[in-house]
């Protein structure tokens, strides 16, 4: 227990959710576990357009719950809709630590993307993190992103960050919708960014085909993409992040499961809901 409250202390739920919001074929079926691949040299960028145009990810209302987990002990739960608009997408995200959790460290946390097709417009963060509330907004656009961050009222800081490339800077929210959104050829290692609080980090991904998963009790059959980030700024002081996602075979590619790693043990996330229609913008 004092190793789960350290812990908490250097990781809050909220952080650890988004992350995961913040994710060959086999002849038998495997439980979710690491298994990231080497650096890939000639891996290629994952672009705005590498979603095919029947990609349904952000055309209706969607619902999703999911539990969050370490090292088996449930840590939270999470519930996302992504609701579009006339102008513009929303993704909201609400983050709510179990109960246990909560008793040994207060936490919690809510997201908020606007966004055109995949590319994310402008995010807002609020994170409760004991008794400090921090809260994060960031403009993105091709080659660059402005930030704004403040514990709480005590400090308030301001900052510009330059992509590489002239690259479009995700956030976790987009991010995910864009893997959806990927379709990618056996093996193959593609790589985008994403800004994390005020930093930028640089997402490798392979896709390494279809995979029978455990969902519900139920063997279902996914695609498996393995990752790394690794955080551009100042990156010796950060160990890289390895994770795995699972996304449904169908074109929603819904994602069914994440194993992320951390310091003390794999955070799990896993879908134990989703559905799409209005009610799910609705808040009912």
């Amino acid at each position: 227990m004092r190793r789960l409250h350290g812990f908490l202390r250097a990781h809050p739920a909220p952080r650890i959710a988004a992350a995961c919001a913040l994710l060959g074929a086999l002849a038998c079926t495997h439980d979710a576990r690491l298994e990231v691949p080497e650096p890939n040299v000639r891996a290629q960028p994952i672009t705005l357009s590498s979603a095919p145009d029947s990609f349904a990810g952000t055309a209706r209302p969607e619902l999703l719950k999911a539990d969050i987990a370490l090292l088996g002990l449930p840590l939270a739960h999470l519930q996302s809709s992504v609701c579009p608009g006339r102008d513009a997408t929303t993704i909201e995200t609400h983050v709510a630590s179990a109960a246990l959790i909560n008793a040994l460290h207060r936490s919690g946390g809510d997201a908020r993307t606007e966004l055109t097709g995949l590319a994310a417009l402008r995010t807002e963060y609020h994170i409760q993190d004991g008794d400090l509330l921090r809260h994060y907004e960031t403009e993105h656009r091709p080659g660059s992103f402005d930030y704004e961050y403040d514990n709480g009222g005590e400090a308030r800081r301001t900052g510009h960050g330059a992509v590489p490339e002239a690259a479009f800077p995700h956030d976790l929210q987009s991010a995910l919708l864009l893997l959806r959104g990927w379709r990618p050829r056996l093996g193959e290692t593609g790589f985008f960014y994403v800004v994390l609080g005020r930093r930028l980090w640089r997402t490798e991904v392979t896709y390494a085909g279809p995979q029978m998963l455990q969902s519900s009790g139920t063997p279902r059959l996914t695609h498996r993409l393995d990752g790394v980030s690794v955080r551009l700024w100042q990156p010796s002081q950060i160990e890289p992040r390895r994770f795995s996602l699972w996304l449904s075979e169908d074109a929603d590619r819904v994602p069914l499961r994440m194993v992320a790693d951390a310091s003390f043990g794999e955070v799990t996330l896993t879908l134990t809901g989703r559905r799409q229609d209005d009610i799910a913008c609705d808040g009912k």
